[in-house]
């Protein structure tokens, strides 16, 4: 059996020749692709995952070459796989030849797939957290467009924590509340909706501005009468109205008292701090 090696320089071989009286360069074409395919293969049970990504890569601008972009996106996707375990910087650039391609066939419901994957390499992996937003907020688009509204939420979630990470509180709020809307439209998804309109609640605190949080609740309790007396919605109006009368001791101790009950970590308690920091700054009173 060939080396991984000299399948790779085969592959090089057949695919700069252009095609003699007895062999066309569409078949030649074809015959490299399938030599990268195999030399990624082998490099992938010797674990050179990098080398693997890389052979796939040349494999699928092979394929593109050959006009076989059905092929060419998947191709991409097999490179991303490799990458992922030592360059997850690489995966992502597979990915999104992946989702191009996917794009220009029409075929939004696995771009939004591949681009799903993208985010989550940016967020994880390659520590990106302002296009992992960016990937989130087109993945979620492109699933809500399929009619994949569950999975879309799912994106746009994620978006919302990475923009309060950020302290993007505004872009944070939208998100929060385009995910309650879509979850009022289900029974099996309006149980959520308290802690959609929390977090969106506490971000109008964070920015601060009171104003607009107390207009918001108003609309929360509008659109879910269910929402007020909640201890979500109990606890956001304590905040509000600790806010509103800069009262430190008093915020902390409602937090203290939620956090007994129902454990704040994470981005909610990076949230909470800035809320606390935006009492200590001139409030938003327009």
């Amino acid at each position: 059996m060939s080396s991984a090696d000299d399948m790779l320089r085969a592959a090089d071989k057949k695919a700069s020749s252009s095609g003699g009286w007895f062999s066309n360069a569409q078949s030649k074409l074809e015959e490299a692709a399938e030599l990268y395919k195999g030399a990624g293969n082998k490099f992938r049970l010797d674990n050179r995952f990098e080398d693997a990504g890389h052979a796939f890569m040349k494999a699928a601008e092979t394929e593109i070459k050959n006009n076989e972009t059905d092929y060419a996106a998947n191709t991409y996707f097999e490179a991303s796989k490799c990458f992922k375990m030592v360059r997850p910087e690489l995966a992502v650039v597979a990915l999104e030849r992946t989702v191009q391609l996917l794009v220009e066939k029409g075929r939004f419901r696995q771009a939004a797939d591949r681009q799903k994957s993208i985010a989550e390499l940016l967020k994880s992996d390659a520590q990106d957290p302002e296009k992992a937003l960016t990937a989130y907020i087109k993945a979620a688009e492109w699933y809500v467009q399929e009619g994949a509204a569950a999975t879309g939420s799912g994106c746009y979630r994620e978006a919302a924590q990475l923009a309060c990470e950020l302290k993007r509180y505004p872009d944070a709020i939208e998100f929060w509340e385009k995910v309650a809307a879509m979850s009022l439209e289900s029974n099996l998804t309006r149980y959520s909706v308290k802690d959609y309109y929390l977090n969106a609640g506490m971000c109008y605190l964070a920015i601060p501005d009171y104003v607009a949080c107390g207009k918001a609740m108003g609309y929360y309790a509008q659109q879910d009468s269910s929402f007020p007396p909640t201890m979500e919605g109990r606890f956001l109006n304590s905040l509000l109205e600790a806010c509103e009368a800069g009262d430190l001791p008093g915020l902390d101790q409602v937090i203290q008292d939620f956090d007994r009950t129902k454990r704040v970590q994470g981005w909610q308690a990076s949230l909470l701090r800035g809320v606390r920091k935006g009492m200590q700054e001139e409030p938003d009173l327009s």
